[in-house]
């Protein structure tokens, strides 16, 4: 198994169908790994959970998996593996059980209240493919969906129709119903929202309008409460971990205006516009959370990380050594401060950053990319 967990920084995106994420936090501590919460250069292995791949279960393509498979474009040795192979890394198959068809059809019927000439006759248009008269989580999912749809008036003999062109259009979308987010347009066509866009059966795009999270609810509906900012802060931490970002950044707001003075807020909030795009408000937020704590090397961090992507060479070398001005033994800050100074021919200083790093980092992949950046260039 080329994998490793040791020393390993390890992240998860979409939702793990066997373990909590505190449960999986755990596990890759004991495994002697690192669990953090965002995609960098310094990621190692990307977990993908089993309730959506390659979408996420609320239709919106997982930001972390795309950002990894762009610095894998890169040349960043990052490992994305699915749920299934993380639980094999780390000894727990039996927890695989989650992953496997484990309801028989009755108990299927109890639990999404649906008769059983039902559930066979979905099976007959190929909505859900049970296997050996048992189904998974996703199929679940699928027929919870299916449910939905049918109480608005969508034919099941529609619905299989626009699946089967779909299967053409978005390859590798084995089982849409539990994957993709579906908008009723009429009761004879389906959408299917991936986020910012929709796309029909037929493959054309559409602007999507109405990008607002039916979730937002749940946000809503904490806003009655007389919650500290500490409170708000959490639930910002916890929307966030599940990568419901809308509902992590009106959290992370709230809890900045019950406390003006939350560098830690600002920062979690920089990073949540920076995860939906908003580079350039991040920076501002980093910034903030600085002003407020000259000693957060984080911020230093991720706002040099910015300047870097930018092209912004000297800035983002000026943040990386207040970053380790505030923590000398950051490794990911001489990682990136001797990136900075490759790029703008500075070798001896970038080598000094390589060593630096290696001494505090010997063990991982990326210490084995500081090594070859070691080496003499041959002529």
């Amino acid at each position: 198994m080329p994998y490793s967990l040791k020393h390993a920084r390890i992240t998860f995106t979409g939702k793990l169908a066997s373990l909590t994420r505190k449960e999986a936090y755990q596990i890759v501590r004991d495994a002697g790994g690192e669990p953090t919460l965002g995609v960098s250069r310094q990621t190692s292995i990307l977990v993908v959970g089993m309730e959506g791949w390659p979408l996420l279960p609320d239709g919106m393509v997982s930001r972390k998996l795309r950002r990894a498979e762009e610095l894998m474009q890169q040349g960043h040795p990052i490992q994305i593996i699915s749920e299934s192979t993380f639980l094999e890394l780390v000894g727990r198959k039996e927890r695989q059980s989650f992953l496997r068809k484990t309801y028989p059809a009755e108990e299927v019927c109890k639990l999404l209240k649906i008769s059983g000439e039902t559930l066979r006759r979905w099976e007959q248009f190929s909505l859900v493919r049970p296997r050996e008269g048992l189904y998974d989580f996703q199929d679940l999912v699928s027929l919870r969906t299916l449910g939905e749809l049918v109480n608005r008036g969508i034919s099941p003999a529609n619905i299989a129709k626009s699946l089967q062109a779909l299967a053409s259009v978005l390859p590798g979308t084995d089982r849409p119903l539990a994957q993709l987010k579906i908008v009723v347009e009429n009761p004879k066509a389906l959408l299917f929202n991936l986020g910012e866009s929709l796309i029909a059966p037929n493959g054309q795009l559409m602007i999507n309008f109405d990008t607002k999270s039916k979730s937002e609810g749940k946000v809503i509906s904490l806003g009655s409460k007389n919650l500290t900012e500490t409170e708000w802060f959490e639930y910002g931490q916890a929307y966030e971990d599940d990568e419901s970002y809308t509902e992590a950044e009106d959290a992370y707001r709230k809890a900045i205006a019950r406390s003006p003075h939350f560098p830690e807020a600002y920062f979690n909030l920089g990073n949540v516009l920076r995860m939906t795009g908003r580079a350039e408000a991040a920076q501002e937020l980093y910034r903030m959370a600085i002003a407020q704590d000259p000693a957060m090397a984080c911020a230093w961090y991720n706002l040099a990380d910015i300047q870097q992507q930018r092209g912004q060479l000297k800035e983002a070398v000026a943040s990386l050594q207040s970053a380790l001005g505030a923590c000398a033994t950051y490794a990911d800050a001489h990682f990136n401060l001797a990136l900075c100074y490759e790029q703008l021919g500075q070798k001896p200083e970038a080598d000094r950053h390589w060593s630096a790093y290696v001494k505090l980092d010997p063990f991982s992949e990326w210490a084995k990319v500081a090594k070859r950046h070691l080496l003499p260039e041959s002529g």
